[in-house]
């Protein structure tokens, strides 16, 4: 097992010791932990077989890119949050309400779509029915969003909050419609570019050089691909959309990680490198509607009430912001302090259903929270 530590790893010892446990106990094969202030990253650690620089498929944390990417082309007057999708992506649904759904229903998950649905199972029958390859092309791509665009909805939008993988594929397809762009150039182009995150995109295997493919972690092996996926996206939707989606498919390290929360950070004090302030406190504020919803436009935000208490542990306040990834990763952030945690971990390498980082991801962030107040 690697270990590598920059920072006080005294002061850090409890956090890093649960790091390490988590490793030990198979909650996860990797993990980087990254607690920074403001401008200045304060402490990292790895543990199991990750190091610093590793590279992570960061799952659903793809959704707060892709909500900036959709923020940028706001500033840009391409789209409005307020907008219809049905505008630039005309809708399939025998539903009455689908035309109804607007861009802020879907940064919000509150646009009546399903949390999800295994739509490359249909793409793969299609493929076995037509005899010839879809899953992984431009086809399976087209196949997996008119399947969402053709749905029913579950209730109408803006009356109830589900998380949903499915609207964030139709809001970055509608991403890439206005913009006339795909998904994986335009991050490289106004958002990973511009921050200098230089290890964060889509599809790594094509991007990095041969060098750096061993940064690459594994995140198990794949039964619907008959393969290892490593630098090959975890989810099975966006695999047959070709790696390319707008709710998962993204890479990145904890570094990178750290400066798009800087950079939310500067433009919520008007000093941002691409976004405005207007966009980062659009971005950063709750959606009531409905009331008590706990997301924001592309984030979540901490839920002490939830059973088992909040992901993000006791020390992240009201106002705080986050995401979670399937595959093991999270970012939190909070604006009142400057605070940002990343955790990046790669729990699916042991099984989809590894649920043992459920009750050590809070106590992680407890521990690197409590070592702050140290100062």
């Amino acid at each position: 097992m690697t270990r590598e530590i920059q920072g006080d790893a005294e002061r850090f010892r409890e956090a890093m010791e649960l790091l390490r446990r988590g490793a030990f106990e198979r909650a996860y094969q990797a993990a980087v932990l990254l607690l920074g202030r403001e401008e200045q990253i304060l402490f990292q650690g790895s543990a199991g077989e990750a190091r610093l620089s590793s590279i992570f498929d960061i799952s659903s944390l793809t959704k707060p890119l892709v909500a900036s990417l959709f923020y940028l082309l706001v500033q840009q007057g391409k789209l409005s949050p307020g907008g219809k999708v049905s505008e630039v992506l005309p809708a399939r649904s025998p539903d009455p309400a689908f035309p109804e759904i607007t861009f802020l229903h879907l940064l919000s998950h509150t646009s009546g779509l399903p949390a999800y649905r295994p739509l490359y199972r249909d793409v793969r029958e299609a493929e076995e029915k037509e005899g010839r390859r879809m899953r992984g092309t431009a086809e399976g791509h087209d196949r997996v969003v008119d399947a969402v665009l053709s749905m029913p909805l579950e209730s109408p939008p803006g009356t109830a909050c589900v998380y949903s993988d499915l609207g964030f594929i139709l809001l970055g397809r509608a991403i890439e419609a206005a913009s006339f762009t795909t998904l994986d150039r335009l991050l490289r182009r106004e958002l990973s570019g511009p921050l200098g995150m230089r290890d964060t995109g889509y599809l790594p295997r094509l991007t990095c050089s041969e060098c750096e493919t061993g940064r690459l972690l594994s995140t198990g092996h794949s039964e619907e691909r008959g393969m290892e996926k490593v630098g090959e996206v975890d989810d099975e939707n966006a695999a047959a959309m070709g790696g390319v989606a707008g709710h998962a498919g993204v890479f990145s390290t904890a570094h990178d990680l750290f400066l798009f929360a800087r950079e939310i950070l500067r433009a919520r004090r008007g000093e941002g490198r691409v976004l405005t302030r207007r966009s980062a406190m659009d971005m950063t504020t709750r959606v009531d509607s409905p009331p008590g919803s706990p997301r924001t436009p592309g984030w979540d935000t901490p839920t002490p009430g939830a059973e088992g208490g909040s992901q993000a542990g006791r020390h992240f306040p009201e106002g705080s912001i986050g995401h979670l990834g399937w595959t093991g990763c999270s970012l939190w952030i909070d604006p009142s302090r400057g605070i940002t945690a990343v955790l990046l971990t790669n729990r699916v390498y042991f099984g989809q259903r590894n649920e043992g980082l459920k009750t050590l991801r809070p106590r992680i962030h407890d521990a690197a929270m409590e070592a702050l107040k140290q100062e």
